[in-house]
């Protein structure tokens, strides 16, 4: 939920857009889990395919550490819309 706290502080000219694709984004996983949930648990079984999940949430745990450390790089080089002084 973070960030959609950060969103549009990164993109003020672009917050429709930017919430708008963070929103779509979100609906895609969402809508697609389900599409695949019931093989995945029925080959892995609960405790295997819940685990998968848990250690794929674990590999996300660093991104918002990383980001705070190299957001500024990365927005001042490789963005053009970004808001260059958050």
């Amino acid at each position: 939920m973070a960030i959609l706290n950060y969103l549009p502080d990164a993109y003020p000219n672009h917050i429709p857009s930017v919430l708008a694709g963070n929103d779509l984004m979100r609906a895609s996983f969402g809508a697609g889990f389900p599409l695949f949930a019931n093989a995945f648990y029925t080959k892995l079984g609960v405790g295997w395919a819940s685990s998968v999940l848990a250690f794929i949430s674990i590999a996300f745990i660093p991104i918002p550490f990383v980001l705070y450390k190299y957001g500024p790089l990365l927005r001042n080089k490789y963005s053009k819309i970004a808001k260059k002084d958050l």
